[in-house]
């Protein structure tokens, strides 16, 4: 289950930081969109947090890290 946790957080930070691309590639001349992108680092931070904790505590492989 920490696994599959994992990888989801791990899915999280690519889904985030495509928003973020796409936000900034598809910009105008007033610049990205501030809701889009804040939706963005939101995304790609919960899964950096989430992969983060899972990792510390061993979810991933089952080996306890310092």
């Amino acid at each position: 289950m920490a696994g599959a946790l994992y990888y989801i957080g791990r899915i999280g930070q690519l889904v985030g930081m495509w928003i973020l691309l796409v936000d900034l590639f598809t910009a105008g001349p007033l610049g990205p969109n501030p809701r889009l992108f804040a939706g963005g680092v939101a995304v790609f931070l919960g899964g950096w947090g989430l992969a983060r904790v899972l990792k510390r505590s061993g979810g991933q492989d089952g080996s306890a890290r310092p």
